[in-house]
């Protein structure tokens, strides 16, 4: 659901608790009592001289049976059997009070008339024009009543819906916090092991990927515990990142260029790593060189990064779903990820 929906004055008279009293009164007063005094008026309207002050009892009767049988729906067939998916339960039940409804007000009708002694209006309650008489109040009762019930299921929706998308943003939420927590255990595996075997052979080599690797993981214990680093941290992130990869699988080149002031502007952390990583997974499958090309660009706060894979496939429909999903989670709108000619472009707005 949108945010702006949210913003409104509807949806929050239909989910707010506060507005529940007012909710309940113009029920009550604008919709309920207002019914009933016009139908009692035009039921007893050619002998309202005859009644007297006997028409607001009742008006005042016809109002205390359309209030109980409303709220006996909404807070018994609604929530028990109409949001329990029981529909034609609720149907049923619902029409049969409706039906008892109608008729019970021709019956009081036909007291009235009959105890007062004052002619009847009608020639007969059981000819084929009060049969056609009934099914209408019927029909207008029906609609009335079950419209108040979807008052009731499109606030259900709206509240279901918000429960369901805060879950599924707390559930990115978390999958992005994971990514921060965690390297790749293989990755850190294909390193040490790496650097283990050149300790003897080539231990300035050995040692240059011991001091990268801890780089990495001093800026996923540290740095990533921000919502937000300079994107400067997160380039020279992604050069140790790619530096020790080439050093234990050297099959690629890669090129690493940045231009504007991207020592002041911040991103989210780990956000650039899974276009590098779809990257280094194709590599280690195919049995040819490769090139990674990155770039990145700072001008007023906006920051551009495009992503030039050379000789493999970009990243899937399916694999960019997630990413725009973190995107989503962590820009709310603000970015645009494109994909042109085998280049991924991203644009990330502040």
């Amino acid at each position: 659901m949108s945010e702006s929906i949210k913003t409104t004055f509807l949806y929050s008279f239909l989910t707010n608790s506060k507005y529940r009293i007012l909710r309940h009164a113009l029920l009550i007063v604008f919709v309920l009592i207002v019914i009933s005094f016009n139908q009692t008026y035009i039921t007893y309207q050619p002998n309202q001289e005859l009644l007297g002050s006997k028409i607001y009892l009742l008006a005042f009767i016809t109002t205390v049976v359309y209030i109980v049988i409303v709220y006996l729906n909404l807070y018994i067939l609604v929530p028990r059997l109409l949001l329990k998916k029981r529909y034609f339960s609720y149907i049923t039940i619902l029409s049969a009070l409706v039906l008892l409804l109608v008729l019970g007000m021709s019956a009081q009708e036909y007291i009235v008339y009959t105890l007062l002694d004052i002619p009847h209006i009608r020639s007969s309650y059981l000819n084929h024009v009060a049969f056609l008489d009934t099914i209408s109040n019927f029909t207008i009762n029906m609609l009335c009543i079950s419209g108040g019930s979807m008052v009731i299921l499109l606030k259900y929706w709206m509240e279901n819906e918000q429960v369901v998308n805060q879950l599924r943003n707390e559930q990115i939420q978390s999958e992005v916090e994971q990514l921060k927590d965690q390297i790749n255990p293989q990755f850190l595996f294909n390193i040490l092991n790496r650097a283990s075997t050149l300790t003897k052979s080539n231990p300035q080599l050995a040692s240059d990927m011991l001091l990268k690797l801890s780089h990495l993981l001093r800026y996923q214990l540290y740095d990533c515990s921000r919502d937000k680093v300079l994107l400067n941290s997160e380039i020279n992130f992604l050069s140790n990142y790619l530096a020790l990869e080439k050093l234990y699988f050297d099959r690629f080149d890669y090129s690493i260029s940045s231009e504007g002031d991207v020592h002041r502007v911040f991103v989210s952390p780990l956000l650039f790593i899974p276009f590098v990583q779809n990257s280094i997974n194709q590599i280690q499958t195919q049995d040819r060189e490769s090139t990674i090309q990155l770039h990145f660009r700072s001008d007023s706060g906006i920051v551009y990064f495009t992503y030039q894979p050379d000789n493999y496939e970009i990243p899937s429909v399916n694999e960019l779903a997630g990413i725009r999903q973190r995107l989503e989670v962590l820009y709310n709108g603000n970015y645009t990820l494109s994909t042109t000619d085998g280049i991924i472009k991203l644009e990330l707005r502040s």
